[in-house]
């Protein structure tokens, strides 16, 4: 009797361990499954895309390399040479408006390394954070270097679809009323994000689109390389002749209240904004949120709001 006891608790023991072993075992296909799912990756000529939908990276993929070329023939007037490697991008999709950040790393004139991160629902990353983002990969392989934070923050803003220029529009037409606006002599010196970052995004936005509506990308681009070098003031006497700094806040502050104020917000001027791509939407955008508060960024230490 006890014989058959041990016997059948033998058993027992052995088919609980075989259970045990079974369920370990679904459990692991299941985990590695569930990772794949969630790594899938898309490489393209000068991007390599990592997110969890392969219909969205995909969509990024292809637009990416579109933006890139449209956006340097734009501001260059030439296309960009390939990359030595690709550029990876990292999605988060989420339900909300797209926030986004690149990283650099230059050496002696040239971008070294570079690391894109992207996150919002797949519509907004598509129209606005992508769009955003690959005009800062352009003007960090133009100058090799850092470029002044209002200029690379506010001309990249120029390449975001008709919604988000209208955002910015309501925001520096709110900055202005309300004066919270800096002089130009302080923006173009400032090296750090300011604690109201929404509206230095703004300034940045409005000035840089004066400055191009009134003097084209060109112009813009060798103002801003030679203020980082022989001072605002010269750049200023140079470019757009006027004395100092000081006259061309004027200047702006005139051209808002004249021209740009009596606007509709988002309205188009065709020279200084590349918004007019075709909106992309995309099968797996979804809703987006109603949080509208979206601040872009070009290093790691740079501030990301959603």
């Amino acid at each position: 009797m006890d014989a058959a006891r041990d016997d059948q608790d033998l058993r027992l023991k052995f088919n609980a361990g075989r259970f045990a072993s079974i369920c370990f075992g679904v459990f692991a296909i299941c985990h590695a499954f569930q990772y794949e799912a969630e790594a899938v990756s898309v490489r393209s000529r000068n991007f390599i895309v990592h997110g969890p939908d392969q219909n969205v990276i995909h969509s990024v993929a292809q637009k990416a390399e579109d933006l890139r070329h449209k956006i340097a023939m734009a501001w260059l007037g030439k296309p960009l040479p390939a990359w030595p490697k690709p550029c990876p991008i990292q999605l988060k999709l989420t339900g909300g408006e797209a926030g986004g950040v690149t990283s650099f790393s230059f050496d002696q004139g040239r971008v070294t390394d570079q690391e894109m991160n992207l996150e919002g629902s797949a519509e907004r990353i598509l129209n606005s954070a992508l769009p955003h983002e690959i005009t800062h990969t352009v003007f960090a392989w133009h100058f090799g270097a850092p470029m002044p934070r209002w200029a690379d923050e506010g001309a990249c803003m120029l390449s975001e679809d008709h919604r988000e220029l209208a955002r910015q529009d309501e925001i520096i037409n709110s900055l202005i009323d309300r004066k919270g606006h800096m002089p130009l002599s302080a923006l173009f010196v400032m090296e750090e994000y300011p604690k109201d970052l929404l509206g230095f995004y703004g300034q940045g936005y409005s000035v840089s689109r004066f400055l191009i509506e009134i003097g084209g990308r060109d112009r813009f681009l060798k103002f801003v390389g030679d203020g980082t070098k022989i001072g605002w003031d010269t750049a200023t006497r140079r470019h757009y002749n006027l004395p100092d700094s000081k006259e061309l806040d004027r200047a702006w502050r005139s051209w808002h209240r004249v021209v740009a104020s009596r606007r509709t917000p988002g309205q188009l001027h065709p020279e200084s904004t590349l918004a007019a791509h075709k909106p992309q939407q995309s099968a797996n955008s979804g809703e987006t949120g109603k949080d509208r508060s979206v601040i872009r960024a070009q290093s790691d230490d740079s501030p990301v709001r959603r």
